[in-house]
């Protein structure tokens, strides 16, 4: 009796392992199916949700310039690129020039019509006493101090004269240009210096913004304010060409005449 039901148990433990093992197997798969495609549902709802909010943000290009290059080879005309207008940056600054220039010529018709009535401070003496005043010894000073002159890349610049008109000192200058090529100025970066090395500051009037290669001279006048150069001797002058600045034009220790 025994050994029959011990053989009953044992044939029921066979019977009962392959059944237990499969339905673990079953879940086991399920459970892997189930994280699958949650995983998958997540990854594609998150990727819309992405894609979406980064709807016309583009990555930022390594190198602009030449991706700008690029584009304006691509499209042919190089004046947009991606429907983006496209300003010169020396169109601009020519305006702004431009506008600063008139402003100064305002400026100057109105000074000129001030100084069309001048004050009178001349000291009256007697009769009885005269005054002799030599002015040989400045005009032999200037005549021997001007021209100052200058020559780079075959540009020419000449500082002739120097006076004091009015409440300004004035100073005649004159660009040649005898190079092959046209060479652009802004004169708004004429930079003045005195002795000491501190900027003077100053207006520049008459040169045209292009010198041409004709070999020409042009004439145009510096005005400084005389209020500033009451302890000033000597100033000194710099200029460069643009955009590029190859060319430097520089005049030292030209005198202050009071």
């Amino acid at each position: 009796m025994v050994t029959a039901l011990s053989n009953f148990f044992l044939l029921d433990v066979e019977w009962r392992s392959p059944m237990k093992f499969q339905t673990t197997l079953a879940f086991t798969l399920l459970l892997l199916v189930a994280m699958v495609g949650a995983g998958t549902v997540s990854a594609l709802y998150g990727f819309t949700l992405g894609f979406e909010a980064l709807k016309g943000v583009r990555q930022p290009e390594g190198n602009p310039a030449q991706q700008l290059v690029r584009s304006r080879r691509a499209s042919g005309a190089g004046d947009s690129v991606n429907g983006i207008e496209l300003v010169s940056e020396r169109e601009v600054i020519v305006e702004v020039y431009d506008k600063i220039y008139a402003q100064e010529q305002e400026l100057k018709r109105n000074s000129v019509a001030n100084a069309a009535q001048p004050e009178n401070n001349f000291v009256k003496l007697p009769a009885s006493e005269t005054v002799n005043i030599s002015t040989n010894g400045v005009e032999a000073t200037e005549e021997t101090v001007f021209p100052l002159t200058n020559v780079a890349n075959n540009i020419r610049f000449d500082v002739t004269n120097s006076r004091l008109l009015g409440n300004y000192w004035v100073i005649d200058i004159s660009l040649q240009n005898g190079s092959n090529s046209a060479v652009r100025f802004l004169y708004n970066f004429l930079e003045l210096k005195d002795a000491q090395g501190r900027l003077v500051s100053g207006q520049t009037e008459g040169l045209p913004a292009e010198i041409p290669a004709n070999n020409q001279s042009y004439t145009g006048q510096v005005r400084i304010p005389a209020v500033i150069l009451e302890d000033v001797e000597t100033i000194s002058m710099s200029l460069s060409d643009y955009p590029t600045q190859d060319i430097t034009l520089e005049i030292a220790d030209i005198p202050v005449v009071r």
